[in-house]
C-alpha cells in the first residue's frame, strides 16, 4: 500500500506517540489486521490517516508484509530528515512484535522488485525493470538510474519514480545512508545493470566500514583550513539515520597548549583532550554520542549529538564549561543547536 499523508497543526509529539499506541493496542491493530484480512485495506485509511497525523502531519505511513510477522506497519518520515526523530521515538515506543505485526521507522526493502508496480497515468511501471549505474565516491554510492518509461514522462515524474524503486531495492535508511548524488536519465547508460544487485555492493560496503554488530566505525581525515593543517576523525556513517533520535548538535572547542608544528596537538594535550572526551561520554551516557572532531591552530572542536528530549544537552554544556586539564587543554567555546539532519558535519562526511 503506497504512503499516506495529510495535513494538521503539530500536537505535542509524546501525547501523539501515547495516543496512537493506546488507539493500536484498543482497537486499532485488529481492525487493520481484519481489513487487510478481508482484502479491505483502504477502510482504514482515513483512520490510522488521522492516528499518525496526531504525532506530526508530516509523517507518512504504510502497510506490507512483515518479515517475520505477517504485516509490517511503518511510520516514515519519508526523506524528511526534521522528522526522523518523531518517527523513531514513534517506533521506541512500540508494542513488542508478534505474529501479526512488527512495526519499522522506514520503509523496507521488498524481496522483488517484479513485485511492485506503479501505475503512472495509463502506463504501468514494473519496477523490475529498471537499471543502474553506482560509482563508489569516498564512503557512499552516486547512482544513476533509468527505467524505459522515463523517455516518456517528464523529470518529476522520473525522480519520484527514482526514489521508490531505490526505497524500493534497498530500504529507506540504506539509501539516504548509502547513497549520495541521485539522477534519473531518460536513456539507459552502457554500464547500467538491473536495479536489484545494488543491494549487494551496498550490503558489501556496509560490512566494509561497520563493525560486526553494525556500528559506525572511524576515520581520520586531512585537509588544510584558514588556521593551517587540519586533523578529522569521524565516525562512518556520518549521517542522522545511524541514530535518528539524535538531533541537537552540540559543540565544544578546546584549546590546547602543546601544539605541534603543524598547529596539531602534541602528546600531552593529546591525553589531556582525550581525558575531556571520556568526561563528556559519560556525562551523556545513552543519551548523545561524539560523532567527530577536528583539531587545527591548537583548537580542537569536538562533535556531538544529542537526544534534545533529554536533559542531555544541558548537562553536556554545564560539565564543558570552563574544564582545564593540569595547564595542557580547556574549553574555550560551546555552542548548541537543533540539528536532525546533522548538517554541522556535513563537510566530514566521505
Amino acid at each position: 500500500m503506497p504512503l499516506f499523508r495529510k495535513k494538521a497543526s503539530a500536537p505535542d509529539l509524546a501525547q501523539g506517540i501515547d495516543a496512537f499506541w493506546a488507539w493500536w493496542a484498543a482497537a486499532g491493530s485488529a481492525q487493520t489486521a481484519a481489513a487487510i484480512a478481508d482484502r479491505t485495506p483502504d477502510r482504514m485509511v482515513d483512520e490510522l490517516s488521522h492516528r499518525v497525523n496526531g504525532i506530526h502531519p508530516g509523517l507518512a505511513w504504510e502497510l506490507a508484509s512483515g518479515r517475520r510477522a505477517q504485516h509490517v506497519l511503518v511510520v516514515s518520515p519519508e526523506g524528511n530528515p526534521d522528522l526522523r526523530g518523531a518517527a523513531r521515538r514513534w517506533l521506541r515506543a512500540a508494542p513488542e512484535p508478534d505474529e501479526t505485526w512488527e512495526y519499522a521507522d522506514a520503509r523496507q526493502a521488498v524481496p522483488s522488485l517484479d513485485d511492485i508496480r506503479l501505475t503512472l497515468g495509463k502506463q504501468t511501471v514494473c519496477f523490475g525493470d529498471t537499471v543502474v549505474t553506482a560509482r563508489r565516491v569516498g564512503h557512499h554510492f552516486d547512482v544513476t538510474v533509468h527505467h524505459p518509461v522515463f523517455e516518456e514522462i517528464p523529470v518529476e515524474a522520473q525522480l519520484q519514480i527514482t526514489y521508490l524503486a531505490l526505497d524500493a531495492a534497498l530500504g529507506e535508511v540504506d539509501v539516504e545512508t548509502w547513497i549520495g548524488e541521485i539522477e534519473p536519465a531518460a536513456l539507459a547508460p552502457l554500464d547500467a545493470f538491473p536495479l536489484q544487485h545494488l543491494a549487494r555492493l551496498v550490503a558489501d560496503l556496509r560490512e566494509e566500514l561497520t563493525d560486526a554488530d553494525g556500528s559506525p566505525t572511524w576515520v581520520m581525515l586531512q585537509g588544510s583550513g584558514p588556521e593551517g593543517p587540519v586533523l578529522a576523525v569521524a565516525q562512518v556513517p556520518l549521517a542522522p539515520t545511524a541514530a535518528p533520535e539524535l538531533d541537537e548538535h552540540v559543540a565544544v572547542a578546546a584549546s590546547y597548549d602543546q601544539v605541534t608544528d603543524d598547529g596539531l596537538p602534541g602528546d600531552g594535550s593529546l591525553e589531556a583532550l582525550r581525558s575531556l572526551e571520556d568526561r563528556l561520554a559519560t556525562v551523556l551516557g545513552g543519551r548523545g554520542r561524539l560523532v567527530a572532531h577536528e583539531s587545527s591552530g591548537g583548537r580542537r572542536t569536538l562533535h556531538f549529538y544529542v537526544d534534545s528530549a533529554t536533559g542531555a544537552t544541558r548537562e553536556l554544556l554545564e560539565e564543558a564549561r570552563g574544564w582545564r586539564h593540569d595547564g595542557a587543554a580547556g574549553v574555550v567555546d560551546t555552542a548548541a543547536e537543533p540539528d536532525p539532519g546533522w548538517s554541522a558535519v556535513r563537510h566530514l562526511r566521505a
